[in-house]
């Protein structure tokens, strides 16, 4: 499994994210996230000596709610700009997920109600729709293609005293380096050969190793959840489409599109 790189941007700041509430993608069409090619930061504001900010990247999968070292391409994450500081009492957030080349990595989509999805000059960018009373910027991110490899997230993040002007404002910035999980561990598990099969109306699944297997419908709503034991038959009744995944104890996944035709 590889390791995540969390690289500290440092205590600076940039012009506009607090005077912009709404987020400086949407009223200033500006990508201030720290990615190759973004608009510099200003150092001038947003750095007040009282108030205190920490931002980093969360990175979560949805049916274990673990965080994730690697992703798997196509797989959906929780993706969470998280922004900490002992005295704010408002937050905001800009951040992307971009490849080397500086080029968009998977998809955004499902954004929390503080947050809003924006595009500057191709770029996706995720940001907060006004300043928020939640530390948390939460979205659904859709990994690459197999063979992407790493996916870098970038974030900039500001801490608040609310007032409306910059004084008693702190920033900070973080980037994630989320490499591409290998596909040889999932022949480990043979998973070629546990796709589930549909008999006489229901679906039946036997498990490969200890783990948890998931059932879920195409809108993330889950059907089913269990933990099945190496060897264990696991049975559901058959609904339509719907996706059924399984994380082995170690790690190791498998997902698996089932009833369409």
């Amino acid at each position: 499994m590889n390791r995540i790189t969390i690289t500290a941007l440092g205590v600076v700041a940039f012009v506009g994210l607090v005077a912009s509430s709404g987020g400086v993608a949407e009223q200033q069409n500006q990508d201030r996230t720290g990615a190759p090619g973004s608009n510099s930061p200003c150092s001038a504001c947003h750095n007040a000596a009282g108030t205190n900010a920490s931002a980093s990247w969360q990175i979560v999968d949805p049916l274990t709610n673990q965080e994730v070292t690697t992703y798997l391409a196509g797989q959906h994450y929780l993706v969470r700009m998280v922004v900490e500081s002992t005295n704010a009492n408002r937050y905001g957030a800009q951040g992307t997920v971009v490849f080397s080349d500086g080029s968009n990595a998977g998809t955004f989509s499902s954004p929390a109600g503080n947050v809003q999805l924006e595009d500057v000059n191709g770029r996706h960018i995720i940001e907060q729709n006004s300043l928020s009373n939640s530390n948390v910027f939460e979205v659904t991110w859709t990994a690459p293609a197999a063979g992407s490899g790493d996916a870098k997230f970038y974030m900039s993040g500001l801490a608040c005293d609310g007032d409306g002007g910059t004084v008693g404002d702190a920033y900070d910035g973080a980037a994630l380096t989320l490499p591409e999980e290998g596909t040889s561990s999932l022949a480990d598990l043979s998973f070629s050969r546990t796709r589930p099969v549909a008999q006489f109306g229901q679906w039946t699944w036997t498990a490969p190793a200890e783990g948890q297997f998931v059932v879920a419908d195409l809108a993330g709503r889950v059907l089913s959840n269990d933990i099945a034991a190496k060897g264990q038959r696991v049975e559901w009744e058959a609904q339509g489409v719907h996706v059924a995944s399984f994380v082995s104890n170690d790690g190791r996944r498998a997902s698996w599109t089932l009833g369409a035709h």
